[in-house]
């Protein structure tokens, strides 16, 4: 069995959040103003996970972060949900991240399965505390 390096698996996690990121960024290129709330969103979840993955904070200066960081996503959140021009909307950005509402509303989806943003994130992606324990600091 192959050992995992913790830091090569934290690369790959960020690898995955901005492949996300910039695939949304890709679909949204040609947007009109009505999805900016969306964009927003988009934006500060993707901050939220790189706060998430950065290996220079301590534990306490993440949790600090991340507390922060999911205060605003929720009210974020919010205003996608109540947002009523994007109901409306035809674009590919938006009807993605409808479809895919457990990696757009971390939040909410996290509150529903009794569990932070950055946990739901973590589970979408199929990366669990087992990964984590399973993983050896090593040279590849």
């Amino acid at each position: 069995m192959k050992s995992i390096s913790l830091t090569n698996t934290l690369r790959t996690l960020a690898v995955l959040a901005i492949f996300s990121t910039s695939s949304f960024v890709c679909a949204n290129t040609n947007t009109d103003t009505n999805i900016l709330s969306l964009s927003n969103l988009e934006r500060e979840r993707s901050a939220l996970i790189a706060d998430m993955l950065d290996l220079s904070l301590s534990f306490d200066q993440r949790h600090e972060k991340l507390s922060k960081r999911q205060r605003q996503l929720t009210d974020m959140e919010r205003m996608v949900m109540r947002d009523e021009r994007l109901l409306s909307s035809t674009n590919f950005a938006v009807k993605r991240a409808f479809n895919e509402y457990e990696l757009t509303f971390l939040v909410h989806a996290g509150a529903e399965n009794q569990q932070s943003a950055s946990a739901q994130w973590l589970d979408m992606i199929d990366f669990d505390s087992a990964s984590v324990l399973n993983a050896k600091v090593g040279r590849r």
